[in-house]
């Protein structure tokens, strides 16, 4: 084209360059940020109080098994593959995280769960309202003296990949997990942190996605802006 148009296109994509990268050192930040807060918010081995706490919290933090602090602490169940479909009214949860959607549910509410075979088994996601687990997912809901949230962060740090057994394929068995001890905080302190990274994640979210968007803007553009 013209000077006055290469002009006016390569400003247009300089101005979006400029957005994308913008958004990626924001999701870049929040991303290393977390991790610094996960390190610091938790207790580290052989302690019993985090770095870093909320105001007004003082009191030591409590050893307990997994097992103890749920309502329920099981695998999903078995579906064939012909029953997971490309789109549907139920997400799917297994090992890895969404595996595709059903047309029934064997869960409702808000649970962590744990990958419990593969390479990345120890993994953790979460899975919110009516949605079908997996025989290869451990759904955990915590009981009433305890904050699912909170226990979603927890798990994360605790490597649980390390439980797995010693096999050709690794693999968590549920009875060893509940089995493994950890320390936590009284209920509300455990609500004001799950509450913090919640939050946290929400905003790294929306950054990640404003990226993607601006991506496959910037993509759509150069593949019609140019013969």
């Amino acid at each position: 084209p013209s000077k006055d148009e290469q002009t006016a296109i390569g400003s247009m994509f300089k101005q979006l360059d400029f957005l994308i990268t913008l958004h990626q050192r924001k999701y870049d930040k929040l991303v290393v940020f977390k991790k610094s807060m996960l390190e610091k918010m938790f207790p580290k081995d052989g302690e019993s109080v985090p770095e870093i706490r909320f105001a007004g919290f003082t009191d030591p933090w409590e050893q307990r098994k997994l097992g103890e602090l749920s309502s329920e602490f099981q695998s999903g169940d078995f579906i064939s593959a012909e029953k997971i479909l490309a789109s549907g009214p139920y997400p799917v949860y297994g090992g890895n995280g969404l595996r595709g959607y059903a047309k029934r549910y064997n869960h409702d509410g808000f649970y962590a769960l744990i990958g419990r075979q593969g390479a990345l088994c120890g993994n953790v996601n979460t899975a919110v309202g009516k949605a079908y687990f997996t025989e290869h997912a451990v759904a955990i809901k915590a009981n009433s003296l305890h904050d699912t949230r909170f226990l979603v962060h927890l798990l994360r740090c605790m490597d649980l990949g390390q439980y797995s057994g010693q096999s050709a394929q690794p693999g968590l068995a549920v009875g060893v997990l509940k089995e493994v001890e950890t320390t936590v905080p009284s209920k509300v302190e455990q609500q004001a942190i799950g509450s913090f990274f919640s939050r946290l994640d929400d905003l790294i979210t929306l950054h990640q996605r404003k990226l993607e968007l601006l991506q496959n803007i910037k993509k759509s553009l150069l593949d019609k802006m140019f013969v």
